[in-house]
C-alpha cells in the first residue's frame, strides 16, 4: 500500500490550528471517530481550558453520471474550539494552504467567529442490508450543532454540523449513544437541546448515561488529522485527508506518457528511413515497437488527464454500507463513493464474514487489518501505534453498524459444506 507523504498536509493543519490560536499538539475530540471518548470529556467539569473538537459540514444530494451512481460529493471536516459557557465558537476548515482568506464555506476559508443556536438530534430509517428477503430497517441517529448565520452573510457558509452519528437495529441503543454526546455538549454550550420528545431548554438538559464502552486512545490534534470518518449518504466512509488520491500521480503520468512518444516518434522516422531503403524486416520490427510505445504513451496521457480532474482533496479508504463494506471504493471526479458494490480491490465483502478488526506492524509502520473468510485486507497505514488502534476501534463499530444480525450468510454456509464434503469422503 503505497504511503502518501504527509508533510505539507500536517504543514496546512498546523497553519489552520494556529489560526483557532491552538497548537497541534493538544488533545483533540472526535466524537464521530469516538463518541463514548467525547461524551466522556463532554460531562467532565472542565479546568476551563477551550476543547478542540472536529466536526463535519453538511453534504449535498447523491449524484449521478451516466450510468453509475455516486453519493454525496465529500467536504473536509471543520475544527471548533469551544468554551464550556459560552455558545460563540470559532471555526477553522482541517487545513489552510498559504495565506488564509477567501470566501468559501466552512472549510475552504480562513477561520471565522461564529454563534451556535442548539444542539439538535435527527432520527431515520435505513434498511438493514442489501439482502431481498431482510425487512430489517435500522436507526440512524444524528447529532447536530446549529448555527447562526455568519456577519456578514456568506454564500456557502455552514448552517449544520455533524458532530456525532450511529446507527443500530435498536433504536434505543443508537438514540443513547448520540444523547450521551449530544446532552453534555448543549450543558457545556449552554444550548437548547432539540430531539424527537422535544426541546429541553439549557437549564433543565438531564445528564445522559455514558456509554459502557471503552473510549479510544486519546489523540492530539496533528494525530487525528489525516483520517476521518463520517456518513455520506447511507455509507459510512473512512477518508485518508493527506492522499489526493488519483491527482497525485498525474503530473508523473503525464511526463512518462509524453516520453513514451517521443521515443515512439524515434522508432517511427527510423521505420520510415528502413522503409526507404528496402529494409522491410527491419521496418516492421520497429514500427511494431513504434506501434507499442505510442498506444502506451497515449494511455498514459489519457490516464493523467483524468486524474488531473479529480477535484476532491482526501481518498476513501474504505466504505460500509447496508450489510457490506468495501475497502478502496470506486469514486467519482469529485471525490464521491461508487455506490456499487465493488472498488478496486474486487466485490463489497458481506459484514457478516469479518472476523475481526486488528492492528498488524508492517515494517516500520502499523496497518488497520480486517480479516474476513476472504483473508486479511489491509485498509489503511499510519506512522503511529495509537492511531492505527484508534481507527481500528472506529472501524469495528462501523463494521458492526451494518452488519446483518443471525446466522452464518448462505455464502458461509455454502462453503462451509463444500469442505465438510472432501473430508466425508475420505473418511
Amino acid at each position: 500500500m503505497p504511503e502518501p507523504s504527509t508533510a505539507a498536509f500536517e504543514a496546512e493543519v498546523a497553519r489552520a490550528l494556529r489560526s483557532l490560536e491552538v497548537d497541534s499538539s493538544v488533545p483533540a475530540l472526535d466524537p464521530l471517530g469516538d463518541p463514548a471518548g467525547a461524551a466522556r470529556a463532554f460531562a467532565a467539569e472542565g479546568d476551563g481550558a477551550p476543547l478542540l473538537l472536529r466536526a463535519a459540514p453538511e453534504l449535498g444530494a447523491p449524484q449521478r453520471d451516466k450510468d453509475a451512481r455516486f453519493g454525496p460529493a465529500p467536504r473536509d471536516p471543520v475544527w471548533l474550539r469551544i468554551e464550556r459557557g459560552a455558545s460563540a465558537l470559532r471555526l477553522a476548515p482541517l487545513r489552510l494552504a498559504g495565506a488564509a482568506g477567501g470566501a468559501g464555506g466552512a472549510g475552504e476559508g480562513a477561520a471565522e467567529s461564529r454563534d451556535a443556536v442548539r444542539v439538535e438530534v435527527t432520527a431515520e430509517q435505513r434498511p438493514c442490508c442489501a439482502a431481498p428477503t431482510c425487512t430489517r430497517e435500522r436507526t440512524h441517529v444524528a447529532v447536530w450543532l446549529a448555527l447562526a448565520p455568519p456577519v456578514p452573510a456568506r454564500p456557502g457558509a455552514a448552517q449544520r454540523l455533524l458532530v456525532a452519528e450511529a446507527q443500530d437495529l435498536d433504536p434505543g441503543r443508537a438514540e443513547a449513544l448520540v444523547e450521551a454526546v449530544a446532552a453534555p455538549l448543549a450543558a457545556a454550550l449552554r444550548l437548547p437541546l432539540a430531539t424527537a420528545r422535544g426541546a429541553e431548554p439549557p437549564g433543565a438538559i438531564a445528564p445522559r448515561p455514558l456509554p459502557e464502552v471503552a473510549p479510544a486512545p486519546a489523540l492530539t490534534a496533528a494525530a487525528l488529522a489525516r483520517f476521518a470518518i463520517r456518513s455520506e449518504g447511507e455509507l459510512l466512509v473512512v477518508r485518508d485527508h493527506a492522499s489526493q488520491g488519483p491527482r497525485a500521480a498525474a503530473t508523473r503520468n503525464a511526463l512518462i506518457g509524453a516520453v513514451l512518444l517521443v521515443a515512439a516518434l524515434a522508432l517511427w522516422i527510423q521505420t520510415m528511413r528502413s522503409a526507404s531503403a528496402g529494409d522491410s524486416g527491419i521496418a516492421i520490427g520497429v514500427g511494431s515497437a513504434a506501434a507499442l510505445l505510442s498506444l502506451a504513451g497515449y494511455a498514459f496521457l489519457g490516464v493523467a488527464r483524468f486524474s488531473s480532474r479529480y477535484a476532491a482533496r482526501s481518498v476513501p479508504v474504505a466504505s460500509f454500507g447496508p450489510g457490506r463494506f468495501v475497502v478502496a471504493p470506486w469514486v467519482s471526479r469529485t471525490g464521491a463513493i461508487d455506490l456499487r458494490p465493488e472498488g478496486r480491490l474486487g466485490a463489497a465483502i458481506s459484514a457478516g464474514e469479518v472476523h475481526g478488526v486488528g492492528v498488524q506492524p508492517r515494517g516500520d509502520r502499523f496497518a488497520v487489518e480486517i480479516e474476513s473468510d476472504h483473508g486479511p485486507i489491509d485498509v489503511l497505514l499510519t506512522d503511529r501505534e495509537d492511531v492505527a488502534r484508534y481507527w481500528r476501534d472506529a472501524m469495528d463499530r462501523a463494521v458492526a453498524s451494518v452488519r446483518h444480525p443471525g446466522g452464518p450468510s448462505a455464502k458461509q454456509r455454502l462453503r462451509a459444506r463444500s469442505q465438510a464434503q472432501p473430508s466425508t469422503a475420505a473418511s
